[in-house]
């Protein structure tokens, strides 16, 4: 018998994430190609990522997680962040909140106007449409027949509501449908889920073609370095088991690692800033300085809300999550819920084209920061307010020229004057929710609210401390039709041949919103775009 790693293949794709199971899968519709993925992470043991509430066990997990750390962030007084990033099947779809938003239509005209021809919202919806199967009011932006499984809440904490009509009262409009043709308002989350269990990325794109024999998993898969002849990506090195293999490709590879490891592949394979590369010993096959710049992440805070009735944190005991899981079981409870349960979008100031603040509301709460942060042992909800559209940016570099030391991670997360004044205004919205007649009266106390009082000069240095990560990483292979782009609007590698990227990294811009579903996305359309081009 010879094993997948003695064959070549039409398309080797790295990376089994939300992209990664939606190129591989919409390439392996194709009659007659054969896909090959590698994937780092091994499936073990119980599947216990299905259920919802068991992020509390996958984030910062080696089995489920690359448990990344960044490096100190000056722009908030040395801070250090864990950015959990998905390992294994499904990627970051199985350890995330599940929270499906597509980005405002406004997002993806923008990316148009930086050169990113053929992604504007008119171009892209019937992707978002195609790749999911919604219970909404069927309309043409709406699709029903997909492979992902978007559904609403199978169960609303009794504090949600309430906070809708807070939110309501506080000036934003009541929206049933975020992902609609428009995305300002407030509304119950929609999740990636199925009868209350997490649909992750690798069950809804990938493991179809898997069954079938169209595509050949490789995981434990922890790919090394892109070999290039002549200038074209025609073979992936990589290490499982402790054994170098080296797997080819006849018609190209596809790097869908994500915004993190993306640009470390890359790198690693001679892409980059000439000097730096050079510096490590990696011989230059394509000079890109810009690859591992452009780093975009939703910078927000944490708002917390001791309130007078029971959420999660009571049932985060020995025998509350033994009951929990029991009506899981029976298809709900409150471990069947995505981590929020109502999201905002809104405009902060007047004449904006687009929500420049994100809200999440999440029936549960912690307090301390980084290291320190804990479940509260007391009743607590949680306003999250966050920078739709980050100007600050950090990096991605290499810290050797070994594969197997993770990259460093520089955010710089309010670099941007005009993002600590956008978070400001979404922690002053906050404020002006939980104030609202609705939620007022199951409000006991602000939990370690930043002080923005006028004349509070400790206001902004409290910002900057609680500001943190929303695990919404982009943008570090910018896509363009400039030169200094790193992939063009085909997603082609620039400087080499059959060699592309299908990731968040390609963002040219944030958008607002969770990244998951754009990142399925920007996977089903890459799928289409090699197709066409191969």
């Amino acid at each position: 018998m010879t094993r997948p790693e003695d064959e070549t293949f039409d398309y080797i794709v790295v990376g089994a994430g939300a992209s990664g199971c939606a190129v591989a899968g919409g390439l392996a519709a194709r009659p007659g190609n054969r896909i090959a993925v590698l994937e780092a992470g091994r499936s073990r043991g119980p599947k216990i990522s299905a259920i919802p509430a068991a992020t509390v066990f996958t984030n910062g997990n080696p089995a489920f997680d690359w448990c990344y750390s960044a490096q100190p962030d000056p722009t908030r007084y040395g801070r250090v962040d864990a950015w959990p990033r998905g390992l294994g099947r499904g990627g970051s779809t199985r350890i995330n909140g599940m929270i499906f938003v597509r980005g405002a239509p406004q997002d993806y005209d923008a990316w148009r106007g930086l050169g990113a021809t053929g992604w504007s919202y008119s171009d892209l919806l019937p992707y978002f449409r195609r790749i999911e199967s919604s219970p909404f009011e069927v309309s043409q932006a709406r699709g029903a027949n997909g492979p992902m499984s978007v559904s609403s809440l199978p169960y609303v904490h009794p504090l949600t509501r309430p906070f809708l009509a807070a939110a309501a009262e506080a000036g934003l409009p009541t929206n049933p449908d975020y992902n609609g043709p428009v995305q300002d308002g407030v509304g119950l989350v929609q999740g990636t889920l199925r009868r209350g269990r997490r649909r992750d990325a690798f069950d809804a794109f990938l493991r179809p073609a898997v069954r079938r024999g169209a595509v050949a998993l490789l995981e434990g898969a922890k790919a090394h370095r892109v070999i290039f002849e002549d200038g074209r990506a025609v073979a992936v090195s990589f290490e499982q088991d402790g054994v170098m293999r080296t797997l080819r490709a006849r018609r190209g590879v596809v790097l869908s690692g994500g915004a993190i490891n993306t640009p470390q592949l890359l790198m690693l394979s001679g892409i980059g800033d000439p000097a730096k590369l050079r510096d490590l010993g990696i011989e230059v096959v394509a000079a890109s300085p810009e690859v591992g710049k452009n780093l975009m992440e939703h910078v927000g805070v944490w708002l917390g809300l001791r309130v007078n009735t029971p959420t999660l944190n009571q049932w985060a005991t020995p025998l509350g999550m033994g009951a929990a899981f029991l009506r899981w079981l029976a298809g709900g409870g409150p471990a069947s819920a995505p981590t929020a349960q109502a999201v905002a979008f809104a405009r902060t100031l007047p004449d904006q084209d687009a929500p420049d603040v994100q809200i999440h509301m999440t029936p549960f709460g912690h307090v301390g920061h980084g290291a320190a942060r804990r479940l509260a042992a007391f009743p607590m909800i949680s306003v999250v307010a966050s920078v739709s559209h980050p100007k600050s940016r950090g990096r991605i570099a290499l810290a050797t020229n070994d594969a197997r030391d993770a990259a460093l991670i520089f955010p710089r997360l309010l670099d941007h004057p005009d993002d600590l004044a956008t978070l400001k205004r979404g922690v002053e919205l906050c404020g002006r929710i939980a104030d609202a007649p609705s939620l007022r009266g199951a409000v006991l106390e602000k939990i370690e609210w930043p002080d923005l009082r006028d004349g509070c000069s400790e206001g902004e240095r409290q910002l900057r401390l609680a500001a943190s990560p929303i695990y919404h990483p982009a943008g570090t292979c910018r896509m363009g039709e400039d030169d200094r782009a790193v992939v063009d609007s085909q997603l082609r590698v620039r400087g080499v041949s059959g060699l592309f990227v299908a990731d968040t990294s390609i963002f040219p811009r944030h958008i607002s919103g969770n990244t998951q579903a754009a990142a399925m996305m920007i996977g089903d359309r890459a799928a289409d775009l090699f197709r066409e081009h191969s």
